[in-house]
């Protein structure tokens, strides 16, 4: 019973402090009172911000597809501060012409964007590709390391070294793929 009588309390004096918050005439605090007449400030972007530059113009560009006729979401900013393509929205399937023409007109929306690739730890998957390259060479391929820069360009090149034709080939790649990135991946 003393429990309920403390909880009843505690429930009457803070309705009592949010009805006389919520009624103060003070301009430092929140009031339901009307609000027509109260200035809000907006802040701008500072044109100086290359995120906040990519947005408005990805928003302007994701606008002007809408009044072209294609339904998209809205951009995303992800973490780092990519801005991200617009993306359609879900079940909606466009020809390709359609498209075609409303990136025409709504492309001039992304002059000066600045497409950010996506930062990506490539450091587990280089050490792998080395270690597949390794048992290859071993096996008598000519096979170079990738680097992390050089990692797309090193798998279609890769792709071209080995003859997918010939069996002893394949067979020596999937044992050594199955040793260091997992049979299958890299083909």
């Amino acid at each position: 019973m003393k429990h309920k009588m403390m909880i009843l309390i505690a429930v009457v004096v803070m309705s009592a402090l949010l009805l006389t918050a919520c009624g103060s005439d003070s301009n430092d605090v929140a009031t339901l009172k009307d609000t027509e007449n109260t200035q809000v400030e907006v802040p701008k972007a500072d044109a100086s911000d290359p995120v906040l530059d990519n947005e408005a113009m990805m928003m302007a560009f994701t606008e002007c597809l809408r009044d072209q006729g294609i339904d998209v979401l809205d951009p995303v900013v992800d973490a780092e501060g990519n801005v991200e393509k617009p993306e359609f929205a879900e079940g909606v399937e466009y020809d390709k012409e359609a498209l075609g023409a409303a990136y025409e007109v709504c492309g001039e929306h992304l002059e000066g964007f600045t497409f950010e690739k996506k930062r990506v730890d490539v450091s587990e998957l280089v050490d792998q590709y080395v270690a597949l390259a390794t048992c290859l060479r071993e096996k008598g391929y000519d096979v170079d390391d990738p680097t992390a820069e050089t990692l797309e360009q090193w798998g279609e090149d890769f792709k071209m070294s080995i003859n997918w034709d010939d069996s002893e080939a394949v067979a020596d790649y999937e044992e050594c793929s199955g040793e260091t990135v997992g049979k299958g991946s890299g083909k």
